[in-house]
């Protein structure tokens, strides 16, 4: 039965707020190649298109799922869909973090914004759609032979952030870093049945090779093909094998990508939630903001005089880079 991961991340770079990275990692039926379109295996659960969803989820690239105006309702019915058929019904921010990071709650007593703070799920839909979702999404995957064997999600906070990126020197270094933490437990777990991940490209960067090499020390890291628009790499020991390919436009290409960008996604918008929900009880008439640059300026500047007067460090507050 072919294995298939997603790895993609949310949250890479804006000033405030947290950035998450997330896994998918799937089992489809043993017919299919691990390039199978996952959206048609499920497609009486599942579609690729808004206007073409009927009474489905849909699974895509989250940046055009979700935005500002439209809100968190079509991304929240995905995640959570997949989330209770998997787990069961999830109900609050702080389950879901534990479920799919297994955090501790004193990594965000730090932060006044998170520290006894929750949210109710879901926040934009309602129970009964959720579970109508997640009981069509169980029925289709036991029907078609598809598999959700793993989520998982890491997110660092503002201070973790920084602290890391002093010890990296860059960002695209922090990215990679936590990308092979991912990577190192997909090969731990599911190397013995040759997964392929598929993951979006990091920036830029086409050569992965040697960064790759230093994080899967004692095995072969093979170069397959590296270039724009697309870089793979097997990795193997005596009795496990992955392939790896970092590809320019994953997260809309293939399912499993997709999945974890919405993951990624609905993680920081809910972390955000928190975050404007404080300073709009701090700072009278505030506008809400998604963190990125432009707007976290003008956020920053409005917020100055209340941030003193309360003591909150930068360092908790905003991102060095």
């Amino acid at each position: 039965m072919p294995i298939i991961a997603g790895i993609d991340e949310a949250g890479y770079g804006p000033t405030l707020g947290p950035f998450v990275l997330s896994k998918v990692v799937m089992e489809i039926p043993g017919e299919y190649h691990h390039d199978a379109d996952i959206w048609h295996i499920l497609e009486d659960a599942v579609s690729g298109q808004i206007k073409k969803r009927g009474n489905r989820i849909v699974v895509g690239d989250s940046k055009k799922l979700y935005q500002q105006k439209t809100g968190l309702k079509m991304l929240e019915e995905a995640v959570l869909s997949f989330v209770w058929h998997t787990n069961g019904p999830v109900t609050k921010f702080s389950d879901l973090l534990k479920l799919l990071s297994g955090c501790d709650e004193e990594v965000l007593e730090k932060y006044p914004w998170y520290q006894g703070k929750d949210l109710n799920l879901p926040v934009a839909s309602n129970v009964s759609a959720i579970m109508n979702y997640a009981d069509i999404l169980n029925d289709t995957a036991n029907l078609r032979g598809v598999s959700i064997l793993d989520i998982k999600s890491q997110f660092l906070c503002v201070s973790e952030i920084n602290r890391q990126l002093e010890f990296l020197g860059n960002k695209s270094l922090l990215l990679f870093k936590s990308c092979a933490t991912h990577l190192k437990e997909i090969f731990e777990y599911y190397g013995n049945h040759k997964p392929k991940v598929l993951i979006d490209k990091h920036g830029g960067r086409n050569y992965y090779e040697k960064l790759l090499s230093q994080n899967f020390e004692g095995c072969n890291v093979d170069s397959i093909t590296e270039g724009n628009p697309l870089s793979t790499y097997s990795i193997s020991d005596e009795s496990k094998k992955m392939d790896v390919s970092f590809i320019v436009g994953a997260d809309s290409k293939y399912f499993p990508t997709a999945l974890a960008s919405m993951f990624s996604k609905y993680i920081r918008e809910l972390f955000i939630k928190l975050f404007n929900s404080y300073w709009q009880e701090k700072v009278e008439d505030i506008k809400p903001t998604a963190g990125y640059p432009e707007d976290a300026r003008r956020f920053l500047s409005q917020i100055h005089d209340v941030k003193k007067e309360l003591n909150i460090s930068d360092d908790i507050l905003i991102r060095v880079k």
